[in-house]
């Protein structure tokens, strides 16, 4: 039953709740803060992009960290470090400082994420592994969807938003460390020739990158951009909780859709969807109609978000189940890569040119997909569907640990060695 699944590990899930639920509003309040500070907008997209830096060297640097101390040293030492980069953000009100503090914030929420999420992984079984997978990717939407809200219980401009993240993360350590379980065993993965990756699977690639600056921009830049615009904070938290909801409710069904027909053509038409979406949004600011403005938001989200997913899943196609494991810290190398470059193109953009450009860079990042995806498909021939494996649900905050564990579980069944690329790729 489920409720037997849930009970050995209800502290594990509501501390990853609470942990996401600080991540996400920390984001969006740097971004106003930043406004209401009076730094341009190129800064802030320093400091977004700042972010996914730290995110990348902890992937790198953390597992090799608890290998040395021990989760529990290393989970504490993070945990403490992310309090303190935040509470000094509001103390020190400088970009260059905010944009190092934000790195070292990105460092310490990758190393919260691989604990907490090989964790879970350890207390999973095969019979649970699924159903608890899928309520752990609800749970981190609800709550990236849930922080935004919080943005009203406080002025943005004092310190008050500051200390109740910090608080947030203090509070995430209490029930984890109540887990009665082993220490979580973290596996690093071998080094991976990235030119082999995109050999392989060169859509996916492109879609994981892409997915990387896409989200990075949006949720980067997006409060931003609703502050610039004349939009309060409650509205604010509508604006960016409509992109987040958006997320939520198509991941799966887009992804059900996906496991149906060839990948690349679903990878297609999000694309155009999401491209056409993402004019939505000014188009309401011309017309001063935030409805239809919250309402292309959510379409944004709707058909933006997905695309990790799908083309993970679409990488994952093209390999043998014993290439996942390394292929996945690619995956999220990559990611970061275009969560990184996405900001600050964007923020760039939004400089020279209008505050609206950042939904025409998103646009123009979803149609180059798409139109990447038309010239893959006319020249590699379709992969039987039945050969496909199943599309994993992937949220917006998660770590190469978590993805790597999932995706082995979910191909290891369906992936066979005769309908794979005999690529190169180490191990």
């Amino acid at each position: 039953m489920l409720k037997q699944t849930l009970i050995p590990i209800w502290s594990l899930l509501i501390g990853i709740a609470v942990l996401t639920m600080a991540s996400a509003l920390q984001s969006s309040l740097i971004g106003i803060r930043a406004s209401i500070e009076g730094f341009n907008t190129t800064a802030t997209g320093l400091i977004m992009s700042a972010y996914y830096l730290g995110f990348i060297l902890g992937s790198l640097l953390v597992p090799s960290w608890v290998k040395n101390v021990g989760h529990i040293r290393v989970f504490a030492a993070v945990a403490s470090l992310a309090s303190v980069t935040i509470l000094m953000q509001s103390m020190v009100v400088n970009p260059w400082f905010w944009m190092l503090m934000r790195m070292g914030t990105g460092l310490c929420y990758a190393g919260l994420f691989i604990v907490t999420e090989s964790w879970l992984n350890d207390i999973a079984t095969n019979k649970t592994r699924g159903r608890l997978f899928s309520i752990y990717i609800i749970e981190i939407w609800a709550s990236q969807t849930i922080s935004q809200f919080l943005l009203n219980l406080s002025s943005p401009s004092g310190y008050g938003l500051f200390i109740l993240t910090s608080v947030l993360i203090s509070l995430a350590v209490v029930p984890l460390l109540l887990v009665r379980t082993p220490s979580p065993t973290i596996n690093v993965p071998e080094k991976l020739n990235i030119l082999g990756l995109i050999k392989t699977a060169p859509l996916g690639v492109t879609g994981v990158t892409i997915a990387g600056a896409t989200s990075g921009a949006l949720l980067g830049l997006g409060a931003l951009y609703a502050k610039s615009i004349g939009m309060n904070i409650a509205e604010i938290s509508f604006f960016i909780g409509a992109s987040y909801v958006g997320g939520m409710l198509l991941q799966w069904p887009i992804g059900k859709l996906s496991d149906r027909q060839d990948r690349r053509v679903t990878i297609l038409w999000v694309g155009v969807v999401g491209a056409l979406a993402a004019f939505i949004v000014p188009l309401g600011g011309t017309m001063n109609n935030q409805i239809l403005m919250m309402v292309g938001m959510f379409a944004v989200g709707a058909f933006t978000f997905p695309m990790y997913s799908l083309a993970s899943s679409h990488m994952n196609d093209q390999l043998r189940p014993e290439q996942i494991l390394s292929a996945s810290s690619g995956m999220i190398l990559l990611n970061g890569i275009g969560g990184m470059l996405g900001p600050l193109v964007a923020a760039a953009l939004m400089d020279t040119m209008r505050i609206d450009a950042l939904f025409w860079f998103v646009a123009g990042l979803n149609i180059s997909v798409a139109l990447f995806a038309v010239y893959r498909i006319k020249h590699q021939p379709a992969m039987i569907i039945e050969e496909q494996g199943d599309q994993i649900p992937v949220a917006l905050t998660v770590s190469s640990v978590a993805t790597a564990e999932m995706l082995v579980e979910a191909d290891s069944s369906t992936v066979t060695e005769e309908t794979s690329h005999e690529v190169e790729i180490k191990l």
